[in-house]
C-alpha cells in the first residue's frame, strides 16, 4: 500500500515539522543569523545589576536545536517586515504579538490568514504606539508589511502553503520565481512550480555549468535560474 503523504512527516502536519536549520531560515530570510537567533531562541543582554534574558517573540518547532518548521519561517518573514523599516525592538513586539492573540484569539497570529486583513492594522498601530512612531511611519510601514504578507501564498482554508522569498535587495523589483513549499523536496527552495531545488541550481553553476545551459538542461526561463543563483548567493551576515 502506498503511503500518504502525510507518512513521511509522521503523521505530523508539514507546516509544522522543524525543517530549517537557523543558518538556512537566516538565509532564507536575508536577515543576520543573529537576529533570527534573537527573535527565535531569545538573547542575553548586560544590565547594572548583571544580566538578563530577553524571550523569544516566536515558538519554534525544535528550540533545543534549533529547527524552524515551515510557520516558523512565515512568522519570522513577517518580523523581517517591521526590521526593514524600524529597529525592532523585542519587547514592543512580544506585547504587540499578545495583543493579536487576545483580538484574533489564534496561537500563531503573524502566519494566520487574520494578519492580511484587520490583523496587520491591529498590529502596526499597537506596536507604533509602543514605540511612539509617528502615524505617517505606520502607514510606511503597512505598505512594507503588506508588500511581505503578498509573498504569502495560502490553501482555500487560509493555511500558509507557499513563501516566495526575496531574491533582490530592493523588495518591489523581487519576481516571485524562488518558492518554499513544506510539501515539495521536504521544504526546500525550488524554483516556483516546479521541484528543482536551487540548491542544485547553485551545484552545477560553480561547477562550471553556465546559465544557459542549465536553463535548457532543466527547461527553464533564463530570468528563473538567475534568480535561484541570486536566492543561493545571498550572504546572510553572522
Amino acid at each position: 500500500m502506498a503511503k500518504s503523504k502525510s507518512d513521511i512527516y509522521g503523521g505530523r502536519d508539514p507546516l509544522d515539522v522543524p525543517a530549517y536549520t537557523l543558518r538556512e531560515t537566516a538565509h532564507c530570510l536575508q536577515l543576520p543569523v543573529a537576529t533570527v537567533r534573537a527573535w527565535a531562541v531569545g538573547r542575553s543582554y548586560p544590565v547594572a545589576s548583571g544580566e538578563r534574558t530577553a524571550q523569544p517573540l516566536i515558538r519554534i518547532a525544535d528550540g533545543a536545536t534549533p529547527a524552524f518548521s515551515f510557520r516558523n519561517v512565515v512568522e519570522l518573514h513577517v518580523l523581517g517586515a517591521i526590521r526593514r523599516r524600524h529597529k525592532v525592538q523585542m519587547s514592543a513586539v512580544r506585547r504587540a504579538i499578545a495583543f493579536l492573540q487576545r483580538q484574533l484569539n489564534v496561537p500563531c497570529p503573524l502566519a494566520d490568514q487574520q494578519m492580511t486583513t484587520d490583523g496587520k492594522d491591529l498590529f502596526i498601530e499597537r506596536y507604533g504606539r509602543l514605540v511612539n512612531i509617528s502615524r505617517g511611519g505606520q502607514l510606511e510601514m503597512k505598505s512594507v508589511v503588506e508588500t511581505y504578507l503578498s509573498r504569502i501564498e495560502r490553501d482555500p482554508a487560509g493555511l500558509p502553503i507557499r513563501l516566495f522569498p526575496f531574491t533582490r535587495p530592493r523588495i518591489e523589483e523581487a519576481p516571485r520565481l524562488v518558492a518554499l513549499d513544506p510539501r515539495l523536496q521536504f521544504g526546500r527552495p525550488c524554483i516556483a512550480g516546479t521541484g528543482i531545488p536551487t540548491s542544485i541550481i547553485g551545484e552545477r553553476y560553480r561547477a562550471g555549468d553556465s546559465i544557459g545551459d542549465l536553463a535548457k538542461d532543466y527547461g527553464q526561463e533564463t530570468l528563473a535560474i538567475e534568480e535561484a543563483l541570486r536566492y543561493e548567493f545571498a550572504t546572510t551576515a553572522a
